[in-house]
């Protein structure tokens, strides 16, 4: 049987109990959040975890303070965050993906001589898991393992593009923020960017995300035609000009239909 040392003050017992309490019910927040196919509202996560609506809401916010939720823009509801993905990441979870699409990125930068990413959408951005340098001195920064925004990037702008009406313009009433002296802030000027990616099948970056650099990217799509990644292939501007840049746009589709051969 288990005892408690009689000389322990019960305030400090009360103490660890309701850390431990208060441990707990994140996790199973948590847990709640990671089983549910769509963002979940507050309101409901404290309905099947049998809590206060304002206690869930405060141990929510320590989650997301954390990183291990995040708020979805468009049902202001709640969904894994990246720290969950940085926990992830050291059991390879995107491995067989970049397994397949190693050889096509290498191809294509030993054809081209410019440094090829593989990334795929994250809700708050563009996730980098896969990064070929070029043998360039001057080149793009390491860009693997980090997450880009959406709207001043040539992969952000293609999920942009494909993201229905409504959840865009909700992403759109927040402020863009502004990268370089290139990136578009104004919300119609990118809407019209947008319609010419839907046409075009690629988006471009030049400059907008930082005023050295140009990029290229083109969707990868899974056979039941879900958004899975991006190519992308990306140089310093003086050497990667807007005119080259915008002769490679058949050369990257080719390049995501290898890619998406070699998924299931």
């Amino acid at each position: 049987m288990e005892t408690t040392n009689q000389n322990t003050p019960k305030q400090t017992i009360k103490k660890e109990n309701t850390s431990v309490q208060a441990v707990e019910r994140a996790l199973l927040l948590l847990k709640l959040v990671g089983e549910s196919t769509t963002p979940i509202s507050v309101g409901e996560l404290a309905k099947q975890a049998a809590l206060n609506r304002t206690t869930a809401w405060r141990l929510l916010g320590s989650l997301k303070n954390q990183g291990f939720v995040e708020i979805d823009a468009a049902s202001n509801g709640y969904q894994l965050g990246y720290a969950v993905h940085q926990l992830l990441s050291h059991n390879d979870s995107y491995g067989s993906l970049i397994r397949r699409a190693r050889p096509v990125l290498e191809a294509l930068k030993d054809d081209i001589g410019e440094t090829v990413l593989l990334s795929v959408p994250k809700h708050d951005g563009i996730l980098a898991i896969d990064q070929i340098d070029t043998d360039h001195s001057v080149r793009l920064v390491d860009y693997s393992n980090t997450i880009s925004p959406l709207h001043c990037t040539s992969n952000g702008k293609i999920l942009l593009s494909l993201l229905p009406e409504k959840e865009l313009n909700v992403l759109l009433e927040q402020p863009l923020a502004s990268h370089s002296t290139y990136t578009i802030t104004d919300p119609e000027e990118l809407r019209k960017e947008l319609a010419k990616i839907r046409i075009q099948k690629i988006g471009t970056s030049i400059g907008e995300f930082d005023e050295n650099e140009n990029a290229i990217s083109a969707p990868i799509f899974d056979k039941r035609e879900n958004l899975v990644a991006f190519i992308t292939l990306g140089g310093p501007s003086f050497r990667l000009s807007k005119e080259k840049l915008l002769q490679l746009g058949n050369r990257m589709l080719e390049a995501a239909k290898k890619i998406e051969d070699q998924l299931d």
